[in-house]
């Protein structure tokens, strides 16, 4: 239901309601005149309402993220990467024997290369094509983008030069997760746009089960892709890739998502080693109006906030049957699924936004700022034009999530909790650092001393204005 400006957005448990509508003559969709409740599988739903609610409440609302660093985790992990530090792979087999499997030995640490050779052997031919047209999607998307990364110069007409020249990272660490679900395709969507810009290097780290195995689909899809595959995972595999040990060598950027333990790490050595980005929970976002399938949103939501307790789902539309065909179809295709139980846990993070219309519902989406944007919407790519802040966008009805996070090509390791304001998809420039050149003539230095060194002493630096006056007087 709606609620008055200054109370605390509504948490509904209300029973499915009927409503009127009247016709539109814009889109010949129906607008709802009654309030709004909705209630599926017991569970309750966020509802957030443009006709109670002004939009700086709920773009207040909406950019609020849970912090999942708390101090217990740091200090852990602080004490993780400490020893690490100082006793190397000693550390890293003692915490792999406590958290992951009994039978790690420093001398076991990684998995021997025929091993790995061999993954693709045990693998049942459809699951073999199958990482292979996914491989082949994501290598042509991120060899299309690497053309447009280009090297470039001016030249003056004083003789003198600058520009910027392109290098790939050496040694790239790619962590993989692993835990309740298997991620072949984080090796692929992190690994193939190394290798496209030109990386030398990959060190992949995944955890194992609790008989040190890392499933066959993750070493196939690490085969001829990685140079080296350790069985370590969590805080201890990231300081290991930042700092090296006796046999995982120091790398010079880690990419890949994790659980907090993971990203605390990741922020804890960065400056040591790059990272690509801090991953949060996973987050989908859907714009959608009367046109969309509320079967197909529903399953959209679904898919993204399977994973794990913290992810979220957030429907934004102005179309109040909609909105309740979709959490009527969110409680029926729950009961089939297997994750079942982290779903009835997730469903508590969907958001349902009720706007005015798809340009509000838009306006607000670009606030959240989400990992994955939908649209679904009568017009989707005019729409594509007013977005302005995602991760990555779904255009169209077609376009389900797990087609963009498995098949499509672009790599699915996205910026999360609004860290897309400012941040972008992981991608083959990730990967690649920029130089800046400079190469000044004689005269293009004389000519430019007076006014360095008048800049230099203006901020206090004579040396600075003597290193440019020499060569002036040269």
């Amino acid at each position: 239901m709606g609620r008055r400006a200054g109370q605390a957005p509504a948490r509904i448990r209300a029973t499915r309601i009927a409503t009127q509508k009247r016709a539109s003559p814009m889109d010949g969709c129906g607008s709802a005149v009654t309030c709004i409740g909705v209630e599926y599988n017991a569970s309750i739903v966020q509802l957030l309402d443009t006709k109670t609610m002004s939009e700086a409440q709920i773009a207040a609302i909406l950019s609020q993220r849970s912090d999942d660093i708390s101090a217990p985790v740091e200090n852990a992990v602080r004490e993780i990467i400490a020893a690490v530090r100082a006793e190397g792979d000693e550390a890293v087999a003692r915490l792999t024997r406590r958290f992951d499997w009994g039978g790690a030995t420093a001398e076991n640490l990684e998995v021997p290369a025929d091993v790995v050779a061999r993954a693709s052997d045990s693998l049942p031919p459809d699951d073999f094509d199958m990482l292979s047209a996914c491989a082949a999607n994501i290598g042509e998307f991120h060899s299309r983008e690497a053309r447009h990364i280009k090297e470039w110069k001016i030249f003056r007409p004083d003789g003198s030069m600058v520009g910027q020249v392109i290098r790939a990272v050496n040694r790239v660490g790619i962590y993989a997760p692993g835990g309740t679900a298997a991620y072949p395709s984080t090796v692929l969507m992190t690994a193939i746009p190394a290798l496209v810009a030109g990386v030398d290097e990959i060190v992949l780290c995944s955890p194992p089960d609790d008989q040190g195995h890392l499933p066959d689909l993750v070493l196939s899809a690490a085969h001829c892709r990685a140079s080296k595959v350790f069985r370590v995972g969590g805080a201890q595999a990231i300081a290991a890739m930042a700092y090296g040990t006796q046999t995982i060598p120091k790398v010079d950027l880690i990419v890949g998502p994790g659980n907090a333990y993971v990203n605390v790490a990741k922020r804890l050595i960065y400056g040591q080693a790059g990272i690509d980005m801090l991953a949060g929970p996973s987050e989908v976002a859907v714009v959608a109006d009367c046109t969309a399938d509320a079967g197909m949103i529903a399953s959209d939501l679904l898919a993204q906030i399977e994973h794990g307790p913290e992810n979220r789902g957030f429907l934004f539309t102005d179309d109040f049957s909609m909105l309740n065909d979709v959490l009527a179809e969110i409680e029926l295709q729950t009961k089939v699924l297997s994750r079942k139980e982290i779903l009835d846990v997730t469903i508590n993070n969907i958001v349902v936004v009720k706007t005015e219309s798809v340009d509000q519902s838009i306006v607000l989406a670009n606030i959240l700022a989400p990992e994955h944007l939908h649209l679904v919407v009568s017009n989707a790519e005019d729409a594509l034009s007013k977005v302005t802040t995602a991760g990555a966008v779904l255009v169209g009805k077609y376009s389900a999530a797990s087609i963009g996070d498995y098949f499509a090509g672009p790599s699915h390791t996205l910026p999360t909790a609004g860290a897309a304001r400012f941040s972008s998809a992981l991608s083959v420039s990730t990967f690649v650092r920029r130089m800046n050149v400079i190469d000044y003539s004689r005269a293009g230095a004389a000519a430019a001393s007076p006014t360095v060194a008048r800049f230099a002493l203006a901020e206090g630096f004579d040396a600075h204005a003597a290193a440019a006056t020499r060569r002036h007087s040269n």
